[in-house]
């Protein structure tokens, strides 16, 4: 098929439109297409409108080597996918008997007679095929039309709005007509903390560029910067190769600001390092991470371990401010190592909230990583949420202690 295979799905369905219901089927079949190397290039979403879905087919067909549809294949007068499609690509509906006898047999097996305006289901474009229907009553359509340009053509599949009957549909019926995209994926997910987007696309340099094999993309959340390295190729040997490369590359300029893979979190991350080398931390947390960090390490029996011991100040000495903190933490963990055995300290500070120029109001804030040796600390001052504040900051001490132990492991 080339070295692209350009797909697009259309979710049909007034629910969608007004914001009454979520569209979730686009987005489990984009991951399902790209694990089939097509590349998605367009979501679409529609109403209950004869014409607009007629003329969205119609450009889609056009753009795209398949395109997926869901809704609208129901039986009220709101369900138009299949008079859309005919009138799309101009051919006749007709009944398809073997649908009509699926549905009727359905509806016997339930022990209810079958409503007179289900019949519509069995219909279907003249020149397209019916798709059985194990879950549900509305059959699938499948339709190849002219595509793109004069050596492709465009296969419409067309699938009921039901996630439950959708999903097996497409895993068992569908999935098997879209197994010639003549492109094999290969996906890596970079995990990292410390850099913003900016900064990280620049340290980069060129890897993100637009129309580049791997494409590198890059998502933030909650401070923690992930990059999306997905490679095309004929081969299945070859994406993985592209992939590795780029994933070496990123991995040499970014350095340790890379904390993991997948899904990987930070605290997990940080987690597995302590154990990994039989050592525990202890937490004194102020009002910046307010007990986020044990939160955090606490979510798993199996990583709770690393927890020498925790204690939540919602005020610290008083008298103590941000100027005097880093002092008072480095007195009070001096005596505390000596008579403790864990090897590391995580510390917050309180928070003091300032006017910044323009009238942002700003919190001020500390963490530090401590040991019997030193006390290391980092500025996490920022304007904004709270909550979001707080995660920011426990990420930079939990970051501090990981590239420690990474540091320390690799010596």
């Amino acid at each position: 098929m080339g070295t692209t295979a350009h797909a697009e799905i259309i979710a049909i369905g007034t629910e969608l439109t007004c914001g009454s219901k979520l569209d979730t089927n686009s987005q489990w079949l984009s991951r399902e297409l790209e694990s089939l190397g097509w590349t998605v290039m367009r979501h679409t979403t529609l109403p209950d409108e004869l014409d607009l879905i007629i003329e969205e087919l119609q450009r889609a067909a056009k753009r795209s080597q398949a395109v997926l549809i869901t809704g609208g294949l129901g039986p009220t007068l709101d369900d138009l996918t299949r008079e859309a499609m005919a009138a799309a690509f101009h051919q006749p509906l007709v009944r398809d008997a073997e649908s009509l006898q699926r549905i009727e047999a359905m509806f016997t097996a339930r022990g209810r007679p079958m409503p007179a305006r289900n019949v519509v289901q069995a219909d279907r474009p003249e020149q397209a095929t019916a798709v059985r229907n194990d879950w549900g009553t509305a059959p699938g359509i499948l339709l190849k039309v002219p595509g793109p340009n004069a050596q492709q053509d465009c296969l419409l599949a067309a699938m009921p709005g039901v996630p439950a009957e959708m999903r097996p549909m497409f895993e068992h019926l569908i999935r098997p007509h879209l197994l010639d995209s003549g492109i094999q994926m290969c996906r890596t997910v970079i995990r990292t903390f410390g850099y913003g987007e900016s900064e990280a696309e620049r340290l980069l340099d060129g890897l993100t560029a637009r129309g580049r094999n791997p494409e590198v993309g890059i998502t933030a959340s909650e401070a923690v910067i992930s990059l999306w390295i997905t490679a095309r190729a004929a081969s299945a040997e070859t994406a993985r190769s592209l992939c590795t490369e780029t994933e070496l590359r990123i991995r040499e300029r970014l350095g340790m600001a890379v904390f993991g893979e997948g899904d990987a979190e930070l605290h997990d991350v940080t987690s597995d390092l302590l154990i990994s080398s039989g050592q525990s931390v202890a937490l004194l947390e102020g009002a910046v991470t307010g007990g986020q960090i044990a939160m955090w390490l606490t979510e798993k029996p199996a990583t709770a371990s690393v927890l020498h011991e925790s204690l939540v100040l919602p005020v610290w000495e008083p008298g103590c401010s941000l100027d005097t903190w880093p002092q008072f933490a480095r007195d009070l963990m001096t005596g505390y190592f000596r008579s403790h055995s864990c090897k590391w300290a995580l510390l917050s500070s309180p928070v003091e909230d300032q006017q910044a120029p323009g009238g942002v109001s700003v919190r001020r804030g500390m963490v530090a990583l401590a040991s019997a040796d030193e006390l290391e600390t980092a500025d996490v001052s920022m304007s904004g949420n709270l909550a979001i504040f707080r995660q920011r900051a426990a990420r930079t001490a939990l970051n501090m202690l990981r590239k420690r132990l990474q540091s320390a492991r690799s010596m």
